[in-house]
């Protein structure tokens, strides 16, 4: 069991490794403006360095502070210390070898230094893209039948005009379907892994605060259609069907949630924690998705 733990442990702290990163903020033009004025140029990556190095190692070690508890449990506080300083260390080399890579004695390395950099912001893009769409990321429109068989599950007793649409965008485009399992991957990995139940709590509130974000575009993508124009409907009831579909959804993934929860944290305290997250989820629902969407506002004009 310990050294399941152990294994565990040191992947989250190997996995925490990659986030942050020597951030320079310099581009294609760059080496073209800016060549001349090496030494002033130096300065700056120099300072870029060590901001990017005070940031990165506040990071770790509050990442790593989460571990803190089963690492305590384990080995006592002497090498949980120990622990920590050596990956605010690791942390510390992978920068400053970055540094260097870029920064030479007596020239800059662009082409490194643009890459590295490109790769900084598409990793933090990548992130971005789960709750809205990032022009500088590929997206394949291409309609998919991959989840046919999860639209023929829905309950037959709603065909609306909306319903229709509503459901076959979401599960038919490689928009949703993708993020929304990553996320809700993520959000059960937190959930179980998470010593503590109100951290485990919280992750969770935010992951269906997340799953709200990430469906938001499906209520205006057919606005502009024109069966939508020719066949008008009723404004209630295009948002009854987006929130059906909203149920549809949340439904499953808070019953997974639910059950990390459940199997990690085997204590009474954790019937509080599931009421909040359910009753978090009827909120999400009925309240804040009409105003996600801006349907609120539109009865108003």
């Amino acid at each position: 069991g310990n050294w399941l733990t152990i294994l565990l442990v040191l992947f989250a702290s190997s996995s925490f490794l990659f986030f942050g990163d020597l951030s320079t903020y310099i581009q294609n033009a760059d080496q073209i403006f800016l060549i001349a004025d090496l030494p002033d140029l130096k300065k700056y990556l120099k300072k870029s360095f060590l901001r990017s190095l005070l940031l990165n190692i506040l990071l770790q070690f509050f990442l790593n502070l989460l571990l803190m508890p089963i690492l305590l449990k384990i080995f006592g506080l002497v090498i949980s210390l120990i622990y920590l300083f050596l990956f605010l260390l690791a942390k510390t080399f992978l920068l400053i070898l970055k540094y260097r890579n870029i920064v030479k004695d007596n020239r800059v390395d662009w082409t490194y230094g643009i890459n590295s950099e490109l790769r900084r912001v598409n990793r933090i893009n990548i992130f971005l893209n789960f709750f809205t769409d990032v022009k500088e990321l590929k997206h394949d429109n291409r309609p998919t039948k991959i989840w046919d068989w999860l639209i023929k599950c829905l309950p037959p007793f709603n065909q609306s005009f909306h319903w229709i649409l509503f459901t076959r965008y979401f599960f038919r485009s490689r928009q949703f379907m993708p993020t929304i399992i990553l996320t809700t991957f993520f959000g059960m990995a937190l959930a179980f892994f998470l010593p503590s139940l109100s951290a485990a709590t919280i992750s969770g509130l935010f992951i269906v605060f997340a799953l709200a974000y990430q469906m938001k575009p499906i209520f205006s993508h057919y606005s502009n259609h024109k069966m939508a124009q020719v066949y008008q409907r009723d404004g209630k009831r295009k948002l009854t069907d987006f929130q059906l579909l909203a149920v549809a959804v949340f439904v499953p993934i808070v019953l997974l949630l639910l059950l990390s929860l459940l199997a990690s944290h085997r204590k009474v305290s954790v019937l509080i924690s599931i009421l909040l997250i359910i009753s978090f989820t009827w909120v999400i629902i009925c309240w804040y998705l009409p105003r996600l969407v801006g349907f609120k506002y539109e009865i108003k004009k």
